[in-house]
């Protein structure tokens, strides 16, 4: 099994409601590195996972990100785009789980610990 960096975008509420009123396309990234067989059972996996993140993110509401077109991708040069340290805050999981969504949203709101772990991608 290899270890792949799921990169995705997504908007905050806060987001797409200014998005809305201004016309603006302004978004975040997070990410999560996945434990798989192949880069393409990653990106699938990553997939389910970034639908569930923003699930949480609106509080089960309705903000489908499949809908939202937003970018998503495996950076198979994470070693050399990113530093050890933003590296270490990334949570991992195997293919089929999921990653804690609760402690990413608190790393993304800054209620966290750790502060690194969405890119800046």
């Amino acid at each position: 099994m290899s270890k792949y960096l799921y990169i995705f975008g997504y908007e905050t509420p806060r987001q797409r409601e200014n998005n809305a009123a201004h016309e603006w396309d302004d978004e975040d990234s997070a990410a999560v590195f996945i434990e798989a067989e192949t880069e393409r059972q990653a990106l699938e996996w990553g997939y389910s996972v970034s639908k569930e993140f923003v699930k949480a993110l609106f509080d089960g509401g309705d903000a489908p990100w499949d809908a939202s077109r937003f970018a998503a991708w495996v950076d198979s040069d994470y070693a050399q785009n990113y530093s050890p340290a933003q590296l270490a805050t990334i949570l991992t999981v195997r293919c089929g789980d999921y990653p804690d969504i609760d402690k990413m949203l608190g790393i993304i709101s800054g209620e966290a610990t750790t502060t690194a772990a969405t890119l800046g991608a």
